[in-house]
């Protein structure tokens, strides 16, 4: 079992990687830990209709009001797509900051969900609710896929176009990009409870 104490101890103590990218579009996501026998990360595939990443599995989330902090807007956008009640959430604490070549710079905002939380899709923005074992995603082997982004791709300054993107084959469920650099970040503070 997770021990949540120890772990909002270990997002507090630890330095956190923020990124300065004024002219990127602020974003949240909620990296949702859904606490079952078996602890699992909650993610959902992007409908096709959607204008960007359509069909792609992501964590619910999307961009900041003009007022929002990261943790207003992943709550808010989670309670707008899967319909998470954010009073079956409890935030331990923020990961290090990712960003898209889309423009965006996201915040991912990690929590607890409680295991009788309720779920209702709103099928404009999600085909699917995944849920995933913490325990299936310590064991994939990850790949990695070296992409040359393209001229029209929005990179921080700091950043190279020539990037290794991270994949996590769960089944037949292909997890990468954004997703899986945030797992990544993760997965190596579930290891040490």
């Amino acid at each position: 079992m997770f021990d949540l104490s120890n772990l909002e101890q270990r997002l507090a103590a630890r330095q956190r990687m923020i990124l300065e990218i004024p002219d990127f579009r602020q974003a949240a996501v909620l990296v949702g830990i859904q606490l079952e026998p078996v602890p699992r990360l909650v993610l959902t595939e992007r409908s096709a209709n959607l204008s960007t990443h359509s069909g792609q599995i992501a964590f619910p989330g999307g961009s900041l009001d003009a007022t929002e902090t990261p943790i207003q807007a992943a709550l808010r956008e989670a309670n707008e797509e899967i319909g998470l009640e954010p009073s079956a959430v409890h935030v331990l604490g923020l990961l290090d900051d990712v960003w898209t070549p889309a423009g965006f710079h996201v915040t991912p905002v990690l929590a607890v969900i409680s295991s009788d939380a309720t779920w209702q899709i709103n099928t404009n923005e999600v085909a699917q609710l995944l849920f995933v074992p913490i325990t299936d995603l310590q064991t994939i082997q990850v790949t990695y896929e070296q992409k040359i982004l393209p001229s029209t791709a929005r990179i921080p300054e700091f950043e190279s176009r020539d990037r290794a993107v991270p994949h996590y084959l769960w089944g037949n469920t292909d997890i990468w990009g954004m997703t899986a650099f945030v797992i990544q970040k993760l997965l190596p503070l579930l290891s040490k409870m």
